[in-house]
């Protein structure tokens, strides 16, 4: 749900989107619509998190986000530390995750590309945009 934060004199608006992916994550991320502006000018901020879990975050660069007119399209890296994994995948050498295993792949390394993964309301899209 986009929030109006702040307008400023020159009619450009600072919204705030929180809302939940709605379709499945794939490697070149995945569409999030922004409310109440037609074109997103600036990504200020970025979270992403899994749904019902905001300490089990997503690395969300601001450097990789995408801009299409009202869309962001966010890239997502794995970022869970000490405490998420679940054991060491024999093949890769990676830790397994637990909470994350319905999104992120087995074998992803710290900060890998989250490639793809049944993601549809698991994960939380949260960011502020200066847009008009």
């Amino acid at each position: 749900m986009a929030e109006i934060i702040a307008q400023f004199a020159d009619g450009r608006l600072l919204v705030q989107e929180n809302r939940a992916i709605e379709t499945h994550y794939v490697s070149g991320g995945v569409a999030v619509r922004i409310g109440h502006v037609k074109t997103v000018e600036k990504v200020v901020s970025l979270q992403a998190y899994l749904s019902g879990y905001p300490q089990f975050q997503f690395a969300a660069s601001l450097n990789e986000v995408l801009v299409s007119g009202d869309t962001i399209i966010p890239i997502l890296r794995r970022a869970d530390l000490y405490g998420l994994t679940s054991g060491i995948d024999a093949m890769s050498g990676y830790a397994t995750v637990g909470v994350l295993s319905g999104v992120i792949a087995s074998g992803t390394a710290y900060m890998g590309l989250i490639t793809s993964g049944f993601s549809s309301g698991k994960i939380k899209i949260l960011a502020n945009v200066i847009g008009f």
